[in-house]
């Protein structure tokens, strides 16, 4: 599935900067392409490739996973760090829409 998220303005969208932010995540982070990828627990893995000012995700789950609420946890948190926007932040804009 893949998803898009507006990035606040002052936050730099380079591969670079996104790596950096996911190799906090995860160890396994690199790039491929014009994309970062990396695995979570509970997300076999994501790819995330990033615009002027959005950055598309796209995901593969983990159907394994014994703790679905950490990887959303995880995910949101993931995406904070990149976007500047929380979950409620993320929530309150799409619905404006």
């Amino acid at each position: 599935m893949v998803r898009e998220y507006p990035v606040k303005k002052g936050y730099k969208m380079d591969l670079g900067s996104v790596l950096a932010v996911v190799k906090t995540f995860s160890g396994d982070a690199r790039i491929e392409g014009d994309s970062v990828v990396a695995s979570l627990p509970g997300l076999r893995r994501i790819e995330i490739r990033s615009g002027k000012a959005t950055i598309l995700v796209s995901t593969e789950t983990d159907s394994k996973s014994e703790d679905p609420l950490r990887t959303v946890k995880l995910y949101n948190d993931l995406i904070e760090k990149i976007t500047g926007f929380s979950a409620k932040e993320r929530k309150k804009k799409l619905t404006k829409v």
